[in-house]
């Protein structure tokens, strides 16, 4: 067992945690592919950004049909990447630093050149090697139809032809996701027990715990019905009652050690009452809350989501989590600074408004998870269609207007003036666009106004007001377009401000003690997307 610096729990309580999307953070090798010697060039960087914890996208060896997310073995790195003594020097820079490591791990399925689905094929109809999938014979004449009406996740069918000696009756293996990515079949014991050494292998490297990828996932209700049969409820293939067992193996696995391991979920549930479920002292420490993420430019919105997440938190006996983008979604400079099919706000001060935004956040009790980029104020990338390469966007319909994912993992601006922004010597895997050098870490690391200095600013801040991060939170309310609640702690009471409005309006009594514009502090209009820290005195 491998004993690494400690992290408190009441740290882990209150963390920033920084995403790292492999692909796109920085190529050190040179062939435009994010890589381990990237990652361990930038310790100081993170480090000076003030974060507690990384959260690292699959390491595993992959045909990369899903950039990670399709795994061909779960013990060792993939070369694009790096070595696995890379990665095991990469996890003591950090904690060096004193910041931990999160890998993802990805259960609900493997890769489609997972050793274990190429047993499959070559094994016997029905036999062990087959077990370990979710394999039947189709319906309709001879098999040619899917089992059932399932849909992929990212798009058409759940089902494809599974590859068969003979053709009697066609069968079909499931994939929730691509075709690439066989879903396993959790009702087999041997898949349990390869996931808990995973666990083991990867705690006794010295990893701090797992961001669980479709933690909602893996089992399958009895008998696969169709979905009409739910009345299109997804539990037919999601959060399934089997799951919370394999969480309660996993958490008596993470508390044998030294510090306990951190366990986080990638959860949607149709209820916040079946995702208090996942959550507690017996399962997982964390869920992200994605009801907050999604959430659009609202005061009354804001306040109903933050009610929510704090209430979750409570039943839970956790705290929670707070985020507003990641590798699958719109990046949120471009949601939250533009209406309409990417027509402009108008007048609107899109830094204030997405400034305005991290100081919530940091203002909230709980954990804040960051994508790599955003301390950047990245927008939302334009990608070729021709340039294209995340397999939901090849799996949508001619008609569809959705573009996949690609514009939210573009690589990272690091220098202005050199070829590609600095971050491959070469063609990186998705074309940077024209101008992204205008966002490079070393123009706005000289900028004391920029936004990477901003983000600085309020994880620092954070870290020396125990207000912001640990206190408790009354008077949450929504009045008039402007979001308000109070922050308590060690007989210090600091009042929040955002203003949702697209108009200045009068602020609550109270000293500022910050604001997310340029105004003054004695000014007491709260303009157009501004939040406002004011200290409340006795008798206030």
């Amino acid at each position: 067992m491998v004993l690494i610096p400690m992290l408190s729990e009441a740290t882990w309580e209150s963390a920033v945690v920084y995403q790292v999307y492999w692909r796109s953070f920085l190529d050190g090798n040179g062939d435009g592919v994010g890589d381990l010697k990237g990652l361990r060039s930038k310790v100081a960087y993170l480090s000076s950004l003030g974060v507690d914890a990384i959260w690292l996208n699959p390491t595993y060896p992959s045909p990369q049909g899903d950039h990670g997310y399709d795994v061909s073995d779960y013990f060792d790195v993939d070369p694009i990447f790096g070595t696995l003594d890379e990665l095991r020097a990469a996890i003591h820079d950090f904690h060096e630093e004193g910041i931990k490591v999160l890998l993802d791990i990805v259960p609900n399925h493997v890769s489609s050149q997972h050793p274990w689905f190429k047993a499959a094929i070559e094994g016997d109809e029905d036999g062990p090697e087959e077990s370990r999938f979710i394999i039947r014979s189709g319906s309709g004449p001879k098999g040619a139809s899917p089992p059932n009406d399932w849909k992929s996740i990212f798009g058409g069918p759940a089902w494809s032809r599974f590859p068969q000696k003979t053709a009697d009756t066609q069968r079909w293996y499931l994939h929730m996701f691509d075709e690439c990515q066989p879903d396993l079949n959790w009702e087999n014991q041997e898949v349990h027990e390869r996931f808990e050494r995973i666990l083991e292998h990867w705690y006794e490297i010295g990893v701090d715990g797992f961001r669980i990828d479709v933690a909602h996932g893996l089992y399958k209700a009895p008998g696969f019905p169709n979905m009409e049969t739910f009345d299109g409820n997804w539990s037919a293939c999601w959060d399934q009652p089997k799951v919370h067992e394999v969480y309660r193996s996993w958490r008596r696995i993470s508390d044998r050690y030294e510090p306990r391991r951190f366990l986080i979920g990638e959860i949607h549930t149709s209820s916040r009452d079946r995702l208090l479920d996942y959550i507690g002292k017996d399962q997982l420490d964390a869920a992200f809350d994605f009801s907050f993420l999604h959430q659009p430019w609202s005061a009354e919105g804001f306040m109903e989501r933050i009610a929510e997440n704090l209430q979750l938190a409570e039943m839970s006996g956790s705290t929670p989590v707070w985020t507003l983008s990641n590798h699958d979604e719109t990046r949120h400079w471009t949601r939250y600074c533009t209406k309409g099919k990417g027509e402009p706000t108008g007048e609107l001060d899109c830094g204030t408004r997405y400034r305005s935004l991290i100081s919530l956040m940091a203002s909230l009790p709980g954990r804040i998870f960051l994508y790599n980029g955003e301390e950047l104020g990245l927008p939302q990338a334009e990608v070729p269609d021709d340039s294209r390469q995340d397999p939901a966007f090849f799996r949508q319909p001619p008609d569809s207007d959705y573009k996949g994912r690609d514009g939210c993992r573009v690589p990272l601006p690091w220098e202005s003036e050199r070829d590609n922004a600095g971050f491959s010597t070469t063609a990186p895997w998705l074309p940077m666009p024209v101008g992204w050098h205008r966002y490079s870490v070393d123009l706005q690391d000289e900028d004391p106004e920029s936004m990477l200095n901003y983000y600085r600013g309020q994880i620092e801040m954070r870290k020396a007001e125990d207000w912001m991060g640990n206190g408790e939170i009354s008077d949450l309310s929504s009045n008039g377009g402007v979001l308000s609640f109070v922050k308590s702690s060690g007989g210090l009471k600091v009042m929040v401000n955002l203003n949702f409005n697209d108009r200045p309006v009068p602020m609550d009594t109270g000293e500022v003690l910050f604001r997310s514009s340029k105004s003054s502090l004695v000014e007491r209009d709260l303009g157009p997307g501004e939040i406002a820290f004011l200290i409340l005195h006795e008798g206030v």
